[in-house]
């Protein structure tokens, strides 16, 4: 029906027919398609605010991977997201430790040790193996394997007279380990010494004296059997996470061993320990 002032009764209809009409633009109006410049803002509004969620997620990872995304997310032209992954630098591992081998060339050679005529002659090598004993000497309180010692072997040499000598090589996991094992050597020597055989010509006691004031040679004095007096030098020289400890042994010798030459085979041994395996 067609509503015009002419066709209205009177002025009161002309109000309720502009009444319908404002009723009727506020019910239609939000569903009217919005102008295309409209829709276009409001998308990229939506884009900008996809983007920036997707910009924080990137920052969580770099926090907790330390990977660098690049390019999250699409650009304002519609493009796909592009993502780059820049490589994390390696770290660097520390130098492999060379190992120090036991080889023939820390041991002296028989020719090096002592030739006194009645009481060392005509030394010679009888074998090398694996270190029968678990110490380094008859004071020591801890053993060589109990300090974990990666390698231990011994060289065992003999003279014309009664006796003979040796030589133990200990190659431990560190250079901290050897200093405590040469430490535990060097204190029971210079310390009481229980395990060491009595000397029975001086009242049943041990007797043990240094060679030298360096701390590194000694001397016991025992009786074997109850009349033979036996002499045992020793002698320990460490270089790195090496051990070297020598021996020689004399049984009821005309006269008292000399001690000049048994030094000098230490400071051979320590020779050849600092030009061959000191694993510095």
């Amino acid at each position: 029906m067609r509503h015009s002032p002419e066709h209205a009764d009177d002025e009161h209809d002309v109000e309720r027919l502009d009444e319908r009409f404002r009723d009727l633009v506020v019910h239609l109006a939000p569903r009217v398609p919005l102008p295309p410049v409209a829709g276009v803002h409001k998308a990229v509004r939506r884009r900008r605010l996809r983007n920036r969620a997707l910009i924080g997620a990137a920052s969580l990872v770099v926090l907790a991977g330390g990977v660098t995304l690049l390019g999250i997310g699409s650009d304002d032209d519609g493009t796909p997201p592009r993502r780059e992954a820049a490589a994390a630098q390696p770290q660097a591992s520390p130098a492999p430790t060379t190992a120090v081998a036991l080889s023939d060339a820390l041991y002296p050679s028989a020719q090096e040790f002592p030739v006194v005529a009645g009481v060392y002659e005509n030394w010679h090598v009888t074998e090398t193996r694996q270190a029968l004993t678990d110490s380094l000497g008859p004071c020591t309180t801890q053993t060589i394997s109990g300090l974990g010692a990666v390698e231990a072997q011994e060289r065992v040499f003999n003279h014309a007279g009664q006796g003979g000598g040796q030589v133990v090589l200990v190659r431990y996991p560190d250079e901290r380990t050897a200093e405590v094992a040469a430490a535990d050597l060097t204190s029971g020597m210079a310390g009481p010494c229980p395990s060491n055989q009595p000397n029975l010509a001086a009242d049943g006691l041990p007797r043990i004296e240094p060679l030298d004031r360096s701390g590194d040679a000694w001397r016991t004095q025992g009786v074997i059997n109850g009349n033979l007096d036996q002499y045992v030098d020793y002698g320990i020289v460490r270089s790195g996470p090496v051990v070297a400890v020598v021996r020689e042994t004399v049984i009821d010798p005309e006269k008292v061993p000399p001690t000049d030459l048994f030094l000098r085979l230490v400071d051979s041994l320590r020779d050849r320990l600092g030009k061959n395996g000191s694993g510095r």
